[in-house]
């Protein structure tokens, strides 16, 4: 989800980072628009109703965080999320099949997914899920399409 918000209103802790942790002990950076994507932890008390999320502040990109959700989730949603989140500053996009599509289409593309993974990803969304119906749809597609933007960084 892009959200267009000050930073400062979200009262996010200071530190950033650019590199993001796979459950694996693995890491990668976003990039979009040519630049590393900064990350950060928002405060704890004010992260409510979102794992992660995108926003745009004086030009920057940043991706916002819910730490205790987001190390809640199975492995694979944990990481997948990393993947979803990056490919909405890339593409750019506010449409969550898009950024399903497009991150899971990079998921691949790094070798962290495949059959087992994406098994793990549709029993996470429930076996009748349109949500990731779509997303498949989109992403088969036309695997072989290179999204807009540089894929993650291993």
């Amino acid at each position: 989800m892009l959200v267009a918000v000050p930073l400062a209103a979200m009262l996010l802790r200071p530190l950033e980072v650019f590199a993001f942790t796979f459950s694996d002990g693995t890491s990668t950076q976003c990039i979009a628009a040519g630049r590393a994507v900064a990350e950060v932890d928002a405060d704890p008390g004010l992260a409510v109703g979102f794992t992660g999320k995108t926003v745009q502040d004086a030009g920057e990109l940043r991706i916002v965080w819910n730490r205790a959700k987001l190390d809640a989730l199975p492995a694979v949603m944990h990481d997948y999320i990393f993947f979803h989140e990056c490919a909405h500053l890339r593409v750019p996009t506010r449409d969550e099949i898009k950024a399903n599509c497009v991150g899971l289409k990079d998921m691949r593309a790094a070798g962290k997914a495949g059959a087992a993974v994406e098994a793990e990803i549709a029993a996470f969304y429930g076996a009748r899920s349109e949500y990731w119906t779509r997303t498949l749809q989109c992403a088969n597609a036309n695997p072989a399409a290179p999204a807009s933007g540089a894929a993650p960084q291993r």
